[in-house]
């Protein structure tokens, strides 16, 4: 779980911000900090911690000409990411303006694992979770569609990770991949495309509308369709909301998982709640 260290600093960090003087400039920069509870983490529609709940908490630094760093983190189950209990990362980009109805972003987004391995070993080295993407998007009235692209290895997916956790079926390769394939092969360069769209309604509820597809580069089984429909009101300077997520992933071993004498489909519909606060 998310150890209480990186909660109480985000709790001390809100408690000592300066209090700046009434005629002071305005600052070139904004940094803000927030902090939720969420009864399922889930990403790209995947259950992230095995379906029970998850705390979160994060820090944005957001510069007035488009520059943008932040840092975030949740815990996960390490049921699915084994010697790992917390995702943490570390992102910046860049936010454009072609006019008020039309931005994009550029940004690198890197996901750490802090201890997580594959065990599967690697000549000398551990195979990791760790994952790095660069993502480019844009918006126009309400309507965002961006694309993610793999760096390294999508979440230690290669021919070295078969094995884990029961092992890849061969369906699980691209359809043709040869023994030599089979033995080389990296998820690098897999991408995720998705689309947005959020629409505030009654002053101050918002709806949001989520599609996504997922393709693993050299594992054809593994790429699926991810779907979310959410809604969220702030009460009393909190945040909350509710959201159904689904996929189509199919049932195979990376997203239908077994332990401790229980058995999880991660990418099935769930309905989660959420409650968060900007700090």
């Amino acid at each position: 779980m998310l150890n209480n260290k990186l909660l109480n600093t985000l709790i001390l960090a809100a408690m000592s911000a300066p209090v700046l003087a009434a005629d002071a400039p305005a600052a070139p920069y904004t940094l803000t900090g927030n902090v939720g509870f969420i009864s399922d983490y889930t990403f790209r529609g995947i259950s992230q911690n095995y379906r029970t709940p998850s705390v979160q908490g994060g820090f944005d630094y957001v510069h007035e000409n488009g520059v943008y760093l932040g840092t975030w983190a949740s815990n996960i189950s390490g049921n699915q990411y084994s010697n790992a209990s917390m995702e943490w990362d570390m992102y910046g980009g860049y936010n454009g303006k072609v006019s008020d109805d039309f931005t994009y972003n550029v940004g690198l987004v890197s996901v750490f694992y802090p201890g997580g391995k594959t065990n599967v070993t690697v000549g000398e080295s551990t195979k990791k979770w760790d994952t790095t993407e660069v993502q480019f998007g844009g918006t126009f009235k309400g309507v965002n569609i961006a694309y993610h692209y793999a760096l390294t290895d999508w979440f230690g997916i290669s021919s070295y990770t078969t094995g884990v956790g029961g092992g890849f079926e061969p369906t699980m390769w691209a359809t043709g991949a040869t023994t030599a394939d089979k033995a080389n092969a990296s998820s690098k360069g897999s991408g995720y495309l998705e689309a947005n769209y959020t629409y505030t309604f009654a002053g101050d509820v918002a709806l949001a509308l989520h599609a996504g597809h997922q393709k693993l580069k050299n594992f054809s089984l593994l790429s699926y369709t991810d779907y979310k429909i959410g809604l969220s009101k702030p009460v009393g300077g909190f945040t909350l909301g509710v959201a159904y997520t689904s996929t189509n992933a199919t049932d195979n071993n990376l997203y239908h998982v077994k332990a401790n004498g229980e058995d999880k489909k991660l990418g099935g519909g769930i309905l989660a709640l959420s409650v968060s606060r900007s700090l």
